[in-house]
């Protein structure tokens, strides 16, 4: 018999005695305040007792409140849904040249990370000695326009400089699938997608702020560029949310330089990436986590954010020292996702959010383009998380949780994660989902760099003449609200009033470039789509 079922016994048996013999005693005639008070203390302490035994059945997250302490979360309506939850169950697997192929649900047993075959190290002799794989292209010098060292940028010399990997590095492969990032694929790329030379002109100003906003030991603190800025959303006080999510800015602010085709190893801005991975690795928790200081209900963005960084870089790079930190990373994500559910939200146990599932998602994709694998099942779960917010004739509108109101920004982060876990971009739900994002587009009054980044990559990835209209819509708001004043400002974008308070400066400005990355960052999931219909 378990220890909570031998607990519940005591409780049973203590009061099917001790209530009939208080009655029939009348025990409580004579001095009853005094009676009532040891009889309530001696009821507490059982039940204390029995909430001891049993406790480890609720999630971590009981007993937090919901509505305090939150960070990059878009809150939606309490209110129930107008229609039923539609399922989608005809998404299809993805070719052996994406990043993530879809797999049937498998068994709900524990997920672990597989040992794919070893990366081939990045030593000069490997590299000069073979050519590379016809699925890579030859890393790109940017053009002398746009190339200046990082030592000018700064100032000077960093005195973390020690942690970077040296400047000189052989030219090697970058994989397909971040080709389009260096050197004049990027402008290409930017061209042919719907960029201009102010979007990229943006993209480099922002990068330039974010360096000079890097503070000595690598990373970005959230609370010195106005993280954590207390503001009232929909009635409630976030108290200061933010204020130690370094991890979570510092890695959305390597994003945004991995994303113009800077890494720890080659680029403009090599240096502050290399420094910014280092002071996510030396900072790893013994469990994998990388949310650092990071407050409960942030926690887990800032692991996830921070981990799709340090995959990208070991993608990108195929440098080997990051593999062993990104496992440990990844482990832990798949050890915070509910194992019947498919969710992720703040602690293990809990049932998930729509907002938490698109980062996680992520963290699996990229995490499969670094050559980890064994994430099969937790992809299976994740979708069935994603039908269960699901809701629309078609399936395609997204709440934050089940039986809430879909709104723009949960539908748009339910496309992407879709259409990164293999579903057409041709499927009536995306094209539902599509039509949802299309009624809100972007405006300076309703600025939203959440909703506006998650929505700028459904749109894009979806393809169709909606990205054109969204991406037009979307520099006409966007650009005009970069600061350009020649100031120590310059560059950056100030944060929004909807949750810009909570990650400060650096959240909104590194959000923002990625925004304006898009046309390069990926290649559109929806010409992969066309290339698997195409197969007979």
């Amino acid at each position: 018999m378990s220890t909570a079922a031998i607990a519940w016994a005591v409780v049973a048996v203590v009061a099917a005695v001790g209530v009939p013999v208080v009655v029939r005693t009348r025990w409580l005639q004579s001095r009853t305040l005094e009676k009532c008070i040891a009889l309530s203390v001696t009821l507490h302490a059982v039940l204390a007792i029995v909430c001891a035994f049993v406790g480890g059945w609720a999630p971590a997250s009981w007993g937090q409140r919901d509505d305090g302490r939150m960070t990059m979360v878009v809150t939606l309506s309490e209110e129930p849904l107008d229609g039923p939850l539609v399922a989608d169950s005809t998404e299809v697997p993805r070719d052996a040249g994406d990043a993530a192929p879809a797999a049937p649900p498998a068994a709900e047993d524990a997920e672990v990370v597989e040992s794919p075959p070893p990366l081939v190290p990045l030593s000069v002799s490997s590299v000069t000695a073979a050519a590379p794989p016809d699925d890579h292209v030859p890393l790109l010098e940017p053009p002398p326009a746009a190339t200046e060292s990082a030592e000018a940028i700064t100032g000077g010399v960093d005195p973390d400089r020690e942690h970077a990997e040296p400047a000189a590095v052989p030219r090697r492969s970058v994989p397909a699938a971040y080709a389009d990032r260096v050197g004049d694929r990027r402008f290409a790329a930017a061209r042919a997608r719907g960029g201009s030379e102010d979007t990229e002109r943006a993209v480099q100003a922002a990068l330039r702020w974010l360096v000079a906003a890097q503070s000595p030991d690598g990373r970005w603190n959230a609370a010195e560029h106005g993280g954590g800025m207390e503001r009232s959303m929909q009635g409630h006080h976030r108290q200061g949310v933010g204020t130690r999510s370094d991890h979570g800015v510092t890695g959305l602010a390597l994003l945004a330089f991995l994303g113009a085709g800077s890494t720890h190893l080659d680029g403009v801005h090599a240096d502050s990436v290399a420094r910014g991975l280092r002071f996510l690795i030396d900072r790893q928790r013994p469990d994998g986590s990388l949310a650092g200081d990071a407050e409960f209900f942030a926690a887990l963005y800032c692991h996830g954010m921070a981990t799709i960084a340090l995959a990208e870089a070991a993608a990108i790079t195929g440098d080997e020292s990051l593999r062993p930190p990104l496992e440990r990373a990844v482990a832990h994500t798949l050890a915070m996702q509910h194992p019947h559910t498919g969710g992720w939200r703040y602690a293990a146990g809990d049932r998930g959010d729509t907002s938490q599932c698109g980062w996680q998602v992520m963290v699996l994709a990229t995490a499969r383009s670094a050559g980890l694998g064994g994430f099969d099942a937790a992809e299976a779960r994740a979708r069935t998380f994603l039908q269960s917010v699901a809701s629309g004739p078609a399936g395609g509108l997204a709440a934050y949780r089940p039986g809430e109101r879909p709104s723009v920004a949960m539908t748009a982060e339910a496309l992407y994660c879709r259409l990164v876990l293999g579903m057409p971009a041709a499927h009536p739900s995306a094209m539902e989902a599509v039509a949802m994002i299309a009624g809100s587009p972007p405006a300076p009054s309703s600025a939203n760099a959440y909703t506006w980044y998650y929505a700028t990559l459904a749109s894009f990835h979806a393809g169709g003449p909606q990205w054109n209209r969204w991406n037009a819509e979307l520099q006409r708001a966007l650009l005009p609200m970069q600061r350009r004043d020649g100031g120590p400002l310059d560059g950056s974008w100030d944060p929004d009033a909807v949750w810009g308070g909570h990650g400060g400066r650096v959240y909104a400005t590194a959000l923002s470039a990625m925004t304006l990355e898009v046309y390069y960052r990926h290649a559109p999931l929806h010409e992969r789509s066309a290339r698997m219909a195409a197969v007979p």
